[in-house]
């Protein structure tokens, strides 16, 4: 009995004696931004991770939403954060070094004729981080341009853009800033 009395004094005492800390974080470095990343290809991001589909457009189907996954890198916040895109302007460095997409049958693609551009008031919405969230997903919107001369059945597309970094979310990994929407305009 007095064995008994004496270890639940010893546990009142242990579990009086905790105190419940709060943890700090243990990541102390900058907070960023990066698109998903899938392991194939080029370092661009792939709408459909694991896959090869693309965006498709017609006259039955007049736009067509793609959407990429954006990572959070560094501590999540307790307050919303917002960031851009736009579309990358490709040097002859990114021909030789980085596989462009761009050849002849296949035309860069024009902000506001052939995909919502990445400025307009509809896209702001899909540009803020809430708080504690650590992905999220944002859509490149594709449009049919009603004015395409066609000189065969479709006409492919391309759009190179890059996430903007500012104040509050940086590039962390120069690799993973970049994204690619490929989409096919059909005559019908």
């Amino acid at each position: 009995m007095k064995n008994i009395i004496i270890m639940i004094c010893c546990a009142c005492f242990l579990l009086g004696a905790c105190d419940k800390a709060e943890v700090p974080s243990i990541y102390a470095g900058p907070n960023g931004i990066n698109f998903y990343y899938d392991q194939e290809g080029p370092y661009d991001a792939d709408p459909y991770p694991n896959s090869n589909k693309e965006g498709s457009l017609s006259s039955s189907q007049p736009t067509d939403t793609l959407w990429f996954k954006i990572l959070v890198m560094g501590n999540v916040s307790d307050k919303e954060r917002k960031f851009s895109l736009k579309q990358s302007e490709l040097s002859a460095s990114d021909s030789l070094h980085y596989y462009t997409g761009l050849t002849p049958q296949v035309e860069v693609a024009v902000p506001g004729v052939n995909y919502v551009a990445f400025d307009d008031p509809r896209m702001e919405q899909y540009y803020v981080i809430p708080p504690h969230t650590s992905e999220l997903l944002v859509p490149v919107i594709l449009l049919r341009d009603p004015n395409a001369v066609f000189v065969s059945f479709s006409i492919k597309y391309r759009l190179h853009f890059e996430i903007v970094p500012n104040d509050e979310v940086k590039i962390l990994d120069s690799r993973f800033y970049r994204g690619t929407a490929k989409f096919t305009q059909w005559n019908w």
